[in-house]
């Protein structure tokens, strides 16, 4: 597939004229296409196309169904298996009340994973005598083994991020997922710094229970995100919320219902064995959940494979460009744990480069600084959108900075 990109950028992304954006690991914009979406929803809500108003509702509710659908073709995952979440953070919650856990049990973590990973299970603490194992390694690679490593026969969970937000690594889920399969340990993902530019087929690895926020490189930060259950998981969790649209439809419709006589207040409601039975299951974000149907679309439009391919360049000639200024890489270079995320540092002094980021604000270059249990440093966020003129204008900030501290970039790796 040839795909214009410098054009794509222009018609969906016109606010890149204005800036130099190399941030979507924080929040992304939203292209054109969603926003025109959302307007003709906007103007939608302010009339009645059907026939009554409980029509009108229900309409409403199947305007998220593309949703659903393109959330099944990214992941390649089966309709039962896909719900839709306000953010990564509702969907770990989700798991975390789901998966039932007693006095003795321990989960595994790493310990460079952004705070919500593993803050859920922080809480159960509270009320559970459970232990959360945290993984370190010495140049913060996470293998299989790694974590394996800290098993026996009371580690329930592991949690971890597929992307890790302050160093990039992109972790092995076949390797990972295979062994937590085979231990029967429940495999969570927060694939919130993946989805969307590298491939994740749910037909080729294990996981139990993966979730991402739209907000970041969907491209759509409108509150609403996607969750993935497998469905042999399914019958194993605990539903979180009791909502009415989690139950089976009963015969004819809701509009029936609501205006059969007869109809009970009290009953014993049946739930279909889907990821929806864990969604709120009321009436719910639909201007979120239409915005993230338009840009999962986008995605699977240009086709994963193509953005992660395209993404893969860009990112090999930043890590190129920083080395040439002096810079040191914090992110690992190897093909198969490259992300979409590139983590530099220039100097020793935290000061100088917070100093460094606050000027490049100001010349509207977006980057950001991040960092977990000293792990970090610049974080550069290659999304499709981008381009090398981008990185040009990034390093041509830092070349002017450099020269006014007046000293050459004096970071030393710590491994």
């Amino acid at each position: 597939m040839n795909i214009n990109w410098e054009q794509l950028r222009k018609e969906e992304w016109p606010v890149l004229e204005t800036m130099t954006f190399l941030d979507a690991a924080c929040v992304s914009f939203a292209p054109q296409r969603t926003v025109r979406a959302l307007k003709d929803f906007a103007d939608f809500t302010a009339r009645q196309d059907e026939e009554n108003s409980s029509a009108h509702h229900i309409a409403m509710d199947a305007k998220r169904h593309k949703a659903y659908e393109e959330a099944c073709k990214l992941l390649n995952a089966d309709p039962e298996e896909i719900a839709i979440v306000e953010s990564t953070s509702h969907g770990l919650n989700i798991a975390a009340a789901g998966i039932e856990l007693t006095d003795g049990d321990n989960i595994i973590t790493t310990n460079l994973e952004f705070i919500q990973v593993a803050l859920p299970w922080c809480a159960i603490r509270n009320d559970r005598d459970i232990e959360i194992r945290v993984a370190k390694t010495k140049d913060s690679r996470f293998e299989a083994k790694d974590f394996e490593a800290l098993c026996d026969d009371r580690t329930r969970i592991l949690v971890i991020s597929s992307v890790e937000w302050c160093n990039g690594w992109k972790m092995d889920l076949k390797e990972i997922g295979d062994m937590c399969k085979a231990r029967g340990i429940y495999l969570v993902v927060d694939a919130v710094q993946q989805m969307g530019v590298s491939k994740l087929d749910t037909k080729t690895f294990h996981v139990d229970v993966m979730t991402a926020g739209g907000h970041k490189w969907l491209n759509s930060p409108f509150g609403a995100g996607i969750l993935y259950i497998n469905k042999e998981t399914l019958p194993k969790l605990k539903a979180v919320y009791q909502g009415y649209l989690n139950t089976k439809v009963p015969e004819g419709g809701w509009g029936a219902y609501w205006e059969n006589p007869a109809a009970p207040s009290v009953n014993n409601w049946e739930y279909e064995m889907t990821a929806r039975k864990f969604e709120i299951g009321g009436t719910s974000n639909y201007p979120g959940a239409i915005a993230l149907g338009e840009t999962l679309g986008l995605v699977n439009e240009l086709g994963v494979e193509n953005i992660e391919a395209h993404i893969f360049d860009i990112s090999t000639y930043c890590m190129d460009e920083i080395e040439k200024l002096g810079g040191t890489l914090i992110t690992h270079r190897d093909p198969d744990h490259r992300s979409s995320i590139v983590i530099a540092r220039l100097y020793e002094d935290l000061e100088t480069e917070r100093w460094i980021l606050k000027q490049l604000h100001a010349r509207k270059i977006f980057i950001a600084q991040r960092f977990t249990d000293y792990v970090g440093g610049f974080r550069i966020s290659c999304q499709y959108f981008n381009n090398k003129e981008d990185i040009d204008r990034m390093i041509a900030g830092m070349k002017e900075l450099i020269a006014e501290i007046g000293r050459q970039p004096d970071y030393q790796k710590k491994w």
